[in-house]
């Protein structure tokens, strides 16, 4: 029994080691004790956690050093993660436990994957990230929590600039605490290389600071209080300020970076919060929320002083120019206090960095009545509790959020155009239908002349209704305060209704554009968008949108002589028409050019009834392209039975049918689903039938090429002394692709700039119009082949019924689907959402569907008769009376 136990014991012991060996993955011949017993001593582990616990994202760290092995470029977006494992071990010291982790450093080996947030004038940006090739350490270590320190060890996998290989042992401290609050929030620590300075493996050591993501209640908020911000706001009488009863402010904050416009006092004077001169001053600040206490209604800020709207939103954040702050939303007083902390002793991540100097203070507030001239949200002060004399003061500054923002925190809205549009804007005549302003804004585009810009509309308000763009709002928690989009319409209004919009558009300038446009004088900010806020009239009655708007101009001054249309469309149309109008004199030196505008757009109906569509039109491309694989197999049969057929096809047919499953394999496929994806307006969900068949359609795509190839290669090898007349096919063919290809680039050339309308459906580059002509010779890929019959002056099967028949009408039904699909939905003067019969692949319309279906039969029936009677069977007898080939039986005389 004693040798039992004993065993037992032994077992256990070596199962226990055995266990943690296993879950440690750093190389084991790096001494803990070495190198950590003097910042976190090493102890038992004794039991496995369920937990996990740092955590540094890179919108909140920073790293430095490292020269020989990351990317020192300063335009690189230099991030770190820094995330626990699920292997967390308690050991035998109480508040010490065993961590594994990863370390991943980022530089110029990102690649983004952004939110199409590209036609949003906002002031705050979100972008998704992901990575490749990057830096990661795998590291064991100890975490004292007593004294707030981590040491780990471990190696790195990586490689020099030459591509030889590397592996970089490492020692991570780190001065990280559990529980926080914005005192001890400050991670700050230091990796060194474990090798020497003269080995290859060697690296500078990386400096890094960060504030860490913690579980609510890991972090305890211990200096924000209402009192901190007991300040004077410079509002004027008629303000009123928006309660947070209906928004909430987490919502607001949360996962994206809030940028806004500082403002200083004129003649200002000592104003900076950093040291630099007042005549290089911070012109944004940007506010992050690292996390949120929904029920106390506090945060915690990373407060950034640089413009972070056009920026990933991954992007470290530069200590130097940074805050760390917490806030509180004072319910009375109906604004958000902020107090905010320097970042001290940076150069001395180990051993002095910490938050200090805690004496700054911001208020924020959200205008409660919005107007034509008053379109930014978000109103604000900053400023210094310390004395005038003391390190550290400065002038109180203003901020706030940019002009036209999508995001409406107002509840009102002030009409103030009132008398200017019942001027410029008489009812029309009814028509006797009744239109439906049915969906949150567009996206349309502007033209002058030979320019096209791209825009877009948002309604902000209708009447006194407050209306939410989706795609901008993050409506978590607001969005079951929103009207359904088909109720829009449907509120009782006596007559035409108050509607206020914001419309943008973005100029895009080029050497050969940008003369033109300034004769516009079409004023436009930074990033060359142009903003217009307007308000007027809805008619229902009509259709009818008019409305005044206005234009911030460059010295903070509003041109408000612009006059805004829309006409809805009724019944099955689906454009809405405009135009955007200077109402000055062409003397005035703010006179511009009008402008004409024209968007697609989708009731909520529409979308899902085009959702249906491109879901049997998916099932349409895997059936078009299981069919050409049965019938080239069928071919391939039907050639393995008369062998002696093979050197009569047409190599350059063969060809031509071949590139034309090879290329959109190969080329257009992912940019097929890439523009289905990526419409703004239209909310694609059909259920992943896209995504589920994308793989499936590659696979079958893939399969009908390799047996279109493998007919081209038996078709090549059968030639070998028969291209005399393969050659004389490819001088007849050939031109004449040329011809038909020029000809149809001068009728596009002249097409082109006739509307905007035209413009938009028909004007596309030339290698466009070169892609929808090979779909058209794919259409017409009977033609070599008879020509080629006529010169080999053949009779008999050489291709079989089911091939050139099958094929034939493989080519054409997306003509006559496309005819179909005319006359039943909405016509595709913007082609992005269709999958099968693209008129981006092809020449789709009414009268070249009609005439590539004809034409295609008659190839068709031409080859049928050709195989029957002859090669020639079309020309006059006298050409045929020799002509005819037949095959002679050959006995051997013996």
């Amino acid at each position: 029994m004693n040798v039992s136990s004993e065993t037992m014991f032994q077992f256990f012991i070596f199962f226990t080691v055995f266990t943690f060996k296993a879950f440690s993955f750093t190389d084991q011949s790096l001494s803990y004790s070495d190198h950590c017993d003097s910042h976190a001593p090493e102890v038992i582990p004794n039991g496995r956690m369920f937990t996990r616990y740092p955590f540094l994202e890179p919108v909140t760290s920073h790293y430095t050093g490292g020269q020989n092995i990351l990317d020192q470029d300063p335009s690189s977006q230099r991030s770190i993660v820094f995330e626990t494992t699920r292997n967390v071990f308690k050991t035998s010291e109480v508040d010490t436990y065993k961590i594994q982790a990863k370390l991943s450093f980022y530089s110029s080996n990102i690649y983004y994957s952004h939110y199409n947030f590209s036609n949003t004038r906002s002031n705050y940006s979100r972008v998704g990230w992901r990575y490749r090739d990057a830096l990661v350490f795998n590291l064991d270590g100890f975490w004292s929590v007593s004294t707030s320190k981590l040491c780990m060890v471990g190696s790195a996998s990586w490689s020099t600039k030459e591509g030889n290989p590397l592996k970089l042992n490492a020692v991570l401290k780190l001065n990280l605490a559990r529980f926080i609050n914005l005192n001890n929030s400050l991670v700050s620590g230091i990796l060194e290389s474990l090798a020497s300075p003269d080995d290859q493996d060697y690296f500078d050591p990386i400096s890094m600071l960060g504030f860490p993501r913690v579980a609510p209640f890991k972090y305890h908020y211990a200096l924000v209080s209402n009192e901190e911000c007991n300040v004077l706001k410079t509002l004027s009488p008629q303000d009123s300020l928006t309660s947070m009863g209906s928004l909430h402010i987490c919502s607001i904050f949360t996962e994206r970076h809030t940028t806004y416009k500082l403002e200083y006092p004129s003649n200002c004077t000592n104003c900076s919060l950093f040291g630099q001169k007042d005549g290089n001053l911070p012109t944004f600040m940007s506010l992050y929320a690292i996390q949120c206490s929904r029920k106390d209604r506090k945060l915690r800020f990373l407060v950034e002083f640089q413009d972070r709207r056009h920026t990933p939103y991954d992007q470290s954040f530069q200590p130097d120019i940074s805050l760390i702050g917490e806030g509180t939303w004072n319910g009375t007083k109906d604004e958000l206090c902020i107090i905010a902390c320097r970042i001290l002793n940076q150069n001395d991540p180990l051993g002095s960095a910490h938050v200090g100097d805690c004496s700054i203070r911001m208020t924020l507030w959200f205008p409660g009545v919005r107007s034509i001239t008053r379109t930014h949200t978000t109103e604000g002060q900053i400023w210094t509790t310390n004395f005038t004399d003391d390190l550290g003061w400065f002038t109180m500054a203003k901020f706030q959020s940019f002009d036209h923002s999508r995001e409406n925190y107002a509840l009102n809205y002030e009409y103030t155009q009132t008398e200017k549009v019942r001027r410029n804007c008489p009812k029309k005549k009814s028509v006797g239908a009744r239109y439906h302003l049915d969906y949150y804004g567009f996206d349309m585009f502007v033209k002058n002349k030979k320019m096209i810009w791209s825009g877009s509309a948002v309604p902000i308000f209708m009447g006194s209704r407050m209306l939410f763009d989706y795609a901008i709002m993050n409506a978590n928690t607001w969005q079951d305060t929103l009207p359904p989009a088909a109720d829009i319409s449907t509120t009782n209004y006596s007559g035409p209704v108050n509607i206020s919009f914001e419309i943008s558009f973005k100029l895009n300038i080029s050497s050969s554009s940008r003369s033109r446009i300034s004769t516009l004088h079409l004023y436009s900010t930074d990033d060359d968008r142009v903003d217009i806020s307007a308000e007027g009239v809805y008619d229902e009655e009509t259709g009818q949108i008019c409305m005044v708007g206005c234009r911030n101009l460059k010295n903070t001054s509003f041109d408000c002589e612009i006059l805004v249309k829309f006409q809805l469309p009724r019944g099955n149309e689906s454009l809405i028409k405009g135009n955007i109008e200077s109402l000055r004199e062409k003397s005035d030196e703010l006179y511009f050019e009008k402008l004409n505008t024209v968007s697609l757009t989708f009731t909520e109906a529409e979308a899902r009834e085009s959702i249906r569509i491109m879901d049997l039109e998916i099932i349409m491309v895997l059936i078009s392209d299981a069919l050409m694989c049965v019938f080239t197999g069928l071919q391939l049969f039907h050639l393995k039975k008369s062998p002696d057929m093979v050197k009569f096809i047409s190599v350059t047919m063969m060809q031509i049918l071949t590139l034309g499953h090879m290329v959109p394999l190969v080329l257009n496929f992912e940019a097929i689903f890439s523009n289905t994806r990526n419409q703004q307006n239209v909310p694609i969900g059909s259920n992943g039938l896209l995504e589920m068949n994308e793989v499936i359609v590659r696979i079958v795509t893939m399969v009908a090429f390799i047996l279109q190839f493998r007919l081209l290669q038996l078709t090549w090898i059968a030639k070998k002394d028969h291209w005399i007349h393969e050659i004389r096919t490819l001088l007849i063919c050939l031109p004449a692709y040329i011809i038909g290809g020029l000809a149809m680039l001068l009728v596009n050339h002249k097409n082109n700039y006739n509307t905007i309308v035209s413009q938009l459906s028909s004007q596309r580059s030339i290698l466009g119009d070169l892609r929808s002509y090979a779909g058209l010779t794919i259409d017409g890929f009977l033609f070599p082949q008879l020509i080629l019959n006529i010169f080999h002056i053949s009779k008999g099967n050489v291709l079989s019924y089911s091939f050139y028949l099958g094929t034939t009408f493989v080519r054409l039904l997306p003509h006559a689907y496309d005819l179909y699909r005319g006359q039943r939905y909405i016509s595709h003067q913007f082609d992005r959402l269709y999958i099968y019969a693209n008129p981006r692949s092809d020449f789709y319309s009414p009268s070249w569907d009609i005439t590539i279906v004809c034409g295609g039969l008659v190839f068709a029936v031409i080859v049928f008769l050709q195989q029957r009677f002859g090669g020639r069977l079309m020309f006059p007898k006298r050409f045929q009376g020799h002509v005819e080939y037949e095959m002679v039986a050959v006995t051997n005389n013996e």
